[in-house]
């Protein structure tokens, strides 16, 4: 489990007792590697997932969650259950 300063559901900082709200925060990265684009991040050029270019394209499900997987993978989330039975844009991941 990774503890990280948190965001709202509208992605705005979270506060508790005039500071930044910290607390676990696997979810919030994964939703992070889900939406940003390849070359979005200096630091990691080859982190992102960019899940909107995956919607817009014709794809199977097992070529989306091995991509997925390797983007995870990258983060270190090497045990995540990829769940797409019920359609790409009704994803569900625990890791």
């Amino acid at each position: 489990m990774r503890n990280d300063i948190l965001r709202g559901e509208n992605g705005g900082l979270l506060f508790a007792n005039g500071d930044f709200s910290t607390g676990q925060s696997d979810q919030q990265h994964v939703l992070d590697i889900l939406e940003l684009q390849p070359g979005e991040l200096k630091e990691f050029p080859l982190a992102g997932f960019g899940v909107i270019n995956y919607i817009k394209r014709t794809i199977t499900p097992s070529e989306f969650k091995r991509d997925l997987k390797i983007q995870l993978n990258y983060d270190g989330y090497n045990s995540a259950k990829i769940d797409t039975s019920n359609g790409i844009e009704n994803l569900n991941i625990e890791i």
